[in-house]
């Protein structure tokens, strides 16, 4: 089976899109009736993808970079008029594209699988911004009409999915959970001054609610809840939030305990999560939440909003704050002090994220979407 995975985003340092896309590659690499894949990233995200994790090419694994503008418009030309081309030349069995995209699907001549993380074009509009959010619900709305099968990262997302678009969440949709392949790498001491801190691994959008996490661990200061040398580290792409992020914290005189890291190796990463006093995830909406699992199964502390992603991945792992409770961040202070109290817990069925369990739920995933194209074929004929 040879398969081409597309991750052509904005993206120029960590996400959640290029995260998935190199576990996709992982995980695939792993099964025997796979024998070639093809990873297209943006000419601006080569090096990230070579540097950041541990995927080279090899005999069986090829980076092709496309060379085009990072902006909107050509990545969306390209996913209409290119992908078909490639697909074409690298003679793809499968098409995965790592997030939802525009494509033509007649032009492309073998089943198309589209991972579906969340439904912020709806759920989280200013994520976005007006007017943009609704070209990307006309986008995500006609890849989905497009795609022979819907991968939803979670019980969650296809929840959304079958309330929100119903005729695509009923009709060809599957859940097959993102891989966290964060425990197999080698962990690399991170080369930051900072030995004693907490930690957010979020880029810098509305939903991630990072002003809630500032304004608590300035509380926890101000309360002496904490140590005085405790750091808080955020590591996460910049966005549209991180105007209100600097100011906030030029306001509250953190800039001597707050560092903003623009990306890490996945090996970095790891040992950020296993060196954390602990991780705080306070998002309003997630479709899955990556840094919970991979907190999880680095054996951290992790404090989460209690919205059902996480429940759902954390199980009674991590330690959740009701945002309805009180205010927000007086319940986050208090769920916070409650777990600095105790052990980190041990999670829970985290097989599922596992790579071999992953990998084989796709490599059936695609071998029936596969036989069911060569049945449709010869019908036709």
């Amino acid at each position: 089976m040879n398969l081409l995975i597309t991750a052509i985003s904005s993206a120029t340092g960590p996400s959640g899109i290029c995260k998935h896309a190199y576990n996709l590659v992982r995980c695939l690499t792993s099964r025997g009736e796979v024998f070639q894949i093809t990873l297209a990233v943006g000419k601006w995200q080569e090096l990230y993808f070579r540097n950041s994790f541990s995927l080279k090419t090899t005999k069986n694994v090829a980076i092709v970079s496309i060379d085009i503008s990072n902006d909107a418009f050509a990545r969306n030309i390209w996913y209409w008029r290119g992908l078909p081309k490639l697909a074409d030349q690298v003679a793809a069995d499968i098409v995965h594209l790592s997030f939802p995209v525009p494509i033509q699907r007649s032009m492309i001549r073998c089943p198309v699988v589209v991972s579906l993380h969340d439904l912020y074009p709806y759920d989280e509009p200013n994520n976005f911004g007006f007017p943009k959010v609704f070209f990307n619900r006309v986008f995500l709305e006609q890849c989905l009409r497009e795609v022979d099968c819907v991968a939803c990262v979670s019980e969650t997302t296809l929840c959304r999915l079958k309330t929100r678009l119903p005729r695509f969440g009923n009709r060809k949709s599957v859940v097959v959970h993102n891989c966290v392949t964060i425990d197999s790498d080698k962990s690399l001491v991170w080369k930051g001054k900072r030995r004693d801190f907490a930690l957010i691994v979020a880029q810098h959008r509305a939903n991630k609610n990072i002003p809630l996490a500032l304004k608590v661990f300035d509380e926890l200061i101000r309360q002496k809840k904490i140590d005085d040398h405790l750091s808080l580290l955020l590591v996460g792409n910049r966005g549209p939030e991180t105007p209100a992020i600097r100011s906030l914290i030029e306001e509250r005189s953190l800039e001597a305990r707050v560092e903003l890291i623009d990306g890490v190796s996945d090996g970095e990463l790891k040992w950020l999560y296993a060196n954390c006093k602990f991780l705080m995830v306070p998002s309003s909406m997630e479709g899955f939440g990556l840094p919970v699992v991979e907190g999880l199964f680095c054996g951290c502390r992790v404090v989460c909003s209690d919205i059902p992603a996480f429940r759902e991945v954390g199980g009674d792992a991590c330690h959740y704050f009701d945002p309805h409770v009180k205010s927000d961040s007086a319940a986050m202070v208090e769920t916070i002090c409650k777990a600095l109290a105790e052990p980190a817990r041990r999670a829970k069925q985290l097989d599922r994220f596992l790579l071999e369990t992953v990998a084989r739920e796709y490599a059936t995933l695609y071998t029936e979407l596969r036989e069911d194209e060569c049945g449709t074929a010869g019908k036709r004929k």
